[in-house]
């Protein structure tokens, strides 16, 4: 008969292994209730469309409702704390760009979660590329001619760039645009897109970056130039359209990302199977012809190890744009 301090360790560590063990076997019986995704925007934007088609296919996989829960507010601060604070269980999602992930983090002096520990990642779902764009009497027919008249312009006359908001993802690759051709030009930041885009038709602002399927018709309308789009490939819904490797210039990866992650904590076996549901959707061609490509965007359904590494490398990237900007959101 085995001593009884043996019998006691025994049962000590096999009351340890349960967690784990409990861990491992909870995908099996997930979800066993409605899931949560949390979007930090409002109904009808790029991150709220995609998680809504999304939170449609995930019921028919799943079979348990799939709800998108709109936290909006403070450049995505709102909905990322709600999330982060929510119980690690699988059931509470959040979409994301960069703007919660890896740029609020330089912009804040404090913020009420911490991007780097506060989540698990479980998929980077799309990126949307960006086009450089012009006003059509702009005299710049190309990206090298419109960096020639920004530096002929200089500090007497500067060119002037819109974005849709201060330190948001359009205003800080056009700072490090401005800082790496040696340019000066001034920002001029709107209360989103909308605002901006008549601003640039009417030619009362220089230039600008948005997304593909944002500007498209007015590009294709001829109110406005595009002179450069950043991506690896072109667009296929502006083939005419250089990449800014083509036009001769380094890429300033004017890309947004959008993101699904879970609060930290979520068991890795849990976190991996929504993360194989999530990206098994993301390249159905059904799923990817109508969500996907018909904005332009490019599938990405990356693994939650190659997520977070990306995130690392993003944090990095998104510091010094925000150096070479000298935004602050406080």
């Amino acid at each position: 008969m085995k001593p009884l301090h043996h019998l006691t360790a025994a049962v000590v560590a096999a009351a340890a292994f349960l967690p784990a063990l409990a861990s491992a076997q909870a995908p099996a019986a997930f979800p066993g209730k409605p899931v949560n995704i949390v979007v930090p925007y409002a109904a009808g934007g790029p991150v709220d469309n995609l998680a809504r088609a999304l939170a449609m296919r995930l019921n028919k996989t799943w079979g348990q409702p799939v709800v998108v829960i709109n936290r909006t507010g403070a450049n995505e601060i709102i909905g990322a704390e709600f999330a982060a604070k929510s119980a690690p269980d699988g059931y509470t999602l959040f979409a994301a760009t960069e703007a919660a992930l890896s740029m609020n983090p330089h912009l804040y002096k404090k913020l009420p979660y911490n991007p780097q520990k506060d989540f698990a990642p479980i998929s980077r779902l799309i990126s949307v590329p960006m086009v450089f764009f012009v006003p059509q009497n702009s005299k710049a027919n190309t990206l090298q001619e419109f960096i020639a008249q920004a530096k002929q312009a200089g500090k007497t006359k500067p060119l002037t760039y819109g974005s849709s908001g201060a330190g948001g993802i359009v205003h800080l690759p056009l700072a490090m645009f401005a800082k790496q051709e040696g340019l000066e030009m001034v920002h001029v930041p709107y209360k989103g897109a909308a605002p901006l885009i008549p601003e640039i038709i009417a030619g009362q602002i220089d230039a600008a970056v948005l997304g593909v399927s944002v500007i498209e018709q007015h590009i294709k309308g001829g109110r406005l130039k595009a002179l450069a789009v950043s991506s690896e490939a072109r667009s296929v819904a502006l083939p005419d359209v250089p990449t800014f490797r083509e036009a001769g210039v380094r890429d300033i990866q004017a890309v947004f990302n959008i993101g699904l992650l879970a609060p930290a904590g979520t068991p890795a076996p849990l976190v991996e199977k929504i993360s194989a549901d999530v990206r098994k959707i993301l390249l159905e061609p059904e799923f990817r012809k109508t969500q996907i490509d018909a904005f332009s965007y490019v599938a990405v359904a990356s693994t939650p190890a190659e997520y977070r590494d990306f995130l690392v490398r993003d944090y990095q990237v998104q510091g010094e744009r925000v150096r070479a900007s000298g935004a602050s959101l406080d």
